[in-house]
């Protein structure tokens, strides 16, 4: 199994993924767009508790060895990590060192909230999945399309933060900021090794230092999280109905007629057009948080990174990509859209 995650004895993948894009192995619970930790973690049977015990010497059948006075022979320089599911049974995950803090998966996923300046409330989690049986847990926190200051240093902001986390002695917290989606053990790595900016911390130290550490390394602020909010929220005040001529002025300068226009460009014209009308109004967007400027600017976003007819590895491109075309379309809608406030 390419993927790694954990499988459930009905055969269910422990993970969960917002829908608007269906992971490569079309495993896990596919959830209304993007959710709070909290929904993401029971979605993807990830909120589990970790502990650890002492290590005591077994033989071949399972049984302990003991010492002459019945007492289990236990091995004193190290300890086991013990997954404790909610039916009352235990999973035996690995053996660490005696000075091995848990860090659960719930806290993990929770500081890189708080790296980024998101509360726990906030519907932020894009992917959520266990690996290795248990061993090994991973989340991506969406960081939003918006290039909130495309010529400083926020434009070198990449779309996802990476959060990992393991129970298996081995694997350290990591906050990695990524154009990557985890989705599987391969893409965690992929995400970790492209990334620019990576915090690990062993499992030994401090969540508050942790979470300064973290936002000095990747250089995300809470600041940055706060501008964010307030263009988004100035965007949700406007109202912007599919069928306003606002709404039509938008998607005519966003996509323009070419001089000589053939009938056929004209008819693709036609297509982008009505697709991002149909997203715009779908239960996603609209539906969902109204006809405005927010929901209006997710559904020009939608259609660039998913909908556009090109191959998929250059539209991923594309869009991850700062100065390409499709960025500075994203930056236009945004303009554009806030100029009708």
């Amino acid at each position: 199994m390419a993927h790694r995650l954990e499988i459930t004895k009905s055969g269910k993948a422990k993970m969960a993924y917002a829908d608007r894009e269906i992971p490569w192995h079309r495993l896990g619970t596919p959830m209304a767009g993007l959710q709070t930790a909290e929904a993401m973690l029971n979605a993807a049977q990830a909120d589990f508790d970790v502990v650890t015990t002492a290590v005591a010497a077994v033989d071949a059948e399972g049984n302990f060895i003991r010492n002459p006075d019945g007492s289990p022979v236990v091995i004193n320089d190290s300890r086991a990590t013990v997954r404790v599911n909610p039916d009352g049974t235990f999973d035996g995950l690995a053996t660490v060192g005696t000075r091995y803090v848990v860090q659960q998966n719930r806290d993990c996923i929770e500081s890189a909230l708080a790296v980024v300046g998101a509360s726990s409330g906030d519907a932020v989690v894009d992917t959520c999945g266990v690996l290795h049986g248990g061993r090994e847990f991973f989340a991506s926190i969406d960081l939003g399309g918006l290039v909130i200051d495309p010529q400083g240093i926020n434009d070198k902001i990449e779309r996802y933060l990476l959060v990992r986390n393991g129970h298996d002695g081995k694997t350290a917290i990591t906050f990695a900021n990524t154009s990557i989606r985890a989705v599987c053990k391969n893409t965690v790595i992929a995400g970790q090794r492209e990334a620019q900016r990576v915090f690990t911390a062993r499992h030994t130290r401090n969540a508050d230092i942790v979470i300064e550490e973290a936002q000095e390394v990747l250089k995300i602020s809470t600041a940055w999280a706060a501008s964010f909010q307030a263009v988004a929220n100035k965007m949700l005040s406007i109202p912007l109905h599919s069928s306003s001529p606002n709404f039509a002025k938008c998607l005519d300068l966003l996509f323009p007629e070419k001089k000589d226009e053939t009938s056929r460009q004209k008819k693709n014209r036609d297509t982008i057009i009505s697709t991002i009308r149909a997203i715009y109004d779908n239960d996603r967007n609209a539906a969902m948080c109204g006809y405005n400027g927010w929901a209006a600017y997710n559904a020009v976003v939608e259609y660039l990174d998913h909908y556009r007819e090109v191959d998929a590895d250059e539209r991923a491109l594309a869009s991850m990509n700062t100065t390409s075309l499709v960025t500075q379309k994203k930056i236009l809608a945004q303009e554009l859209i806030l100029s009708f406030a």
